[in-house]
């Protein structure tokens, strides 16, 4: 079963609440990969700058390769082969973009950014593809499922206004009710009023008392037995971390995210020997990442995104690491309804998985834009079938409604 095609499809649409808070507009890109049997599977990918480039790469790149070999086409993607290179490699120009192929390395020579982002929603679909060519879901192709239903957390952000202590108890409140049992809100979004300089990776003590006086608020609703994280988004010097760490101590935070630039694991060290919260790291990683902080003592929980780290063979790869080191994963989670179903079935088969966020509640057509047996969430989980693939497909009329201009329908 040889790829005859790699297709994009990109959607537009409001979103009603964002992080910070307030709405805007967000875009999400479908990928879809042909076969000359007649078979196709269906990925995501994030906007993010140099994706659609690095999908176009990929569409000329992989033409008539073998669709069985994901792992493979991931890994030529990110390292590239040594010469002579596997068969039929191309090489030069290619398309009708003259984009130029590149064998011995990834084509950026780098093995992250927008390479592996393209290369993650192109494994997707392959996922998604082969589960249907042989007919069994998708989390059977990682060594079959460990649950049937895979545990899921909100990400809040935060309320639009942060000043108002009763928009904090009614965003905790609906939480709860909706049948979640964990959310996280953003450090570096809870008490924006209180920031003087932009530029600095500081926090002031008084950005920390509004920020522990919003979070016991959230607390007081959710009562002692709902799990509460945060994220800090790079954003923090080493002492400053430290210090809003110690202050959230008695609220028994579940993690504190990111808290230094993820650049350097010795500063993320330094803040989890110091912190009284556990450090969840990586969104943004590959394996070797991964594996830097482990080996780093940098991190207590891994928080690999099936949409960044090179889809769900490498999100079970690095999950394996982790769990050999006796450490927990919990998934990132900044894709709609097909990256969360995707993400879910690479949960289902990590035997140290923690839940799976998700973004987007409160934008009903990022979570509806495909179709499996049942809702996407219920009782705040993502319960699993036993459809090929992923058991989705795309709804056809919440696409069309949100395609972006000059974007057509997949035939």
């Amino acid at each position: 079963m040889k790829i005859t095609d790699i297709r994009m499809m990109r959607l537009w649409g409001p979103r009603i609440h964002g992080v910070g808070g307030g709405s805007a507009k967000i875009a999400k890109v479908v990928v879809r990969v042909d076969t000359d049997a007649g078979l196709h599977g269906l990925g995501e990918v994030d906007d993010f700058m140099g994706v659609r480039q690095g999908i176009a790469y990929m569409r000329e790149y992989f033409i008539g390769r073998d669709a069985f070999a994901a792992n493979a086409i991931v890994s030529e993607m990110l390292y590239g082969t040594q010469a002579p290179n596997p068969p039929g490699v191309r090489r030069g120009p290619m398309g009708n973009n003259n984009i130029i192929a590149v064998s011995m390395c990834s084509p950026t020579a780098t093995p992250w950014g927008p390479v592996v982002w393209a290369a993650s929603g192109v494994e997707i679909a392959l996922c998604d593809l082969i589960g249907r060519a042989l007919k069994t879901p998708a989390y059977n192709l990682l060594g079959g499922k460990f649950r049937d239903r895979v545990k899921v957390y909100l990400d809040r952000s935060s309320p639009d206004d942060i000043t108002d202590l009763s928009a904090w108890e009614k965003m905790a409140a609906g939480t709860v009710a909706s049948g979640f049992t964990q959310m996280k809100f953003d450090i570096d979004f809870m008490a924006t009023e209180c920031v003087t300089d932009v530029w600095n990776r500081s926090l002031s003590l008084k950005q920390i008392n509004r920020i522990v006086e919003r979070l016991t608020v959230v607390r007081r609703t959710t009562g002692p037995d709902f799990e509460i994280c945060v994220d800090c988004h790079m954003q923090y010097n080493a002492p400053d971390a430290i210090r809003v760490a110690n202050a959230l101590a008695h609220l028994n935070l579940f993690w504190l995210e990111d808290p230094t630039p993820i650049t350097n694991p010795d500063s993320c060290a330094e803040v989890r020997e110091r912190s009284p919260i556990p450090i969840c790291v990586g969104e943004m990683f590959i394996a070797e990442q991964f594996r830097l902080f482990i080996d780093h003592r940098a991190c207590d929980i891994l928080h690999p995104d099936v949409l960044f780290c090179g889809g769900l063979h490498e999100l079970r790869r690095i999950a394996d690491y982790a769990e050999l080191n006796h450490l927990p994963v919990a998934i990132h989670g900044n894709g709609g309804a097909l990256a969360t179903v995707a993400a879910a079935h690479a949960g289902a088969a990590c035997r140290n998985f923690l839940g799976l966020e998700y973004h987007f509640i409160e934008t009903p057509w990022i979570g509806e834009y495909v179709r499996r047996d049942g809702p996407l969430f219920r009782d705040g989980h993502v319960v699993l079938t036993d459809a090929p693939g992923l058991g989705v497909e795309l709804d056809r009329e919440v696409c069309r409604q949100h395609l972006a201009p000059g974007e057509t329908l997949f035939d």
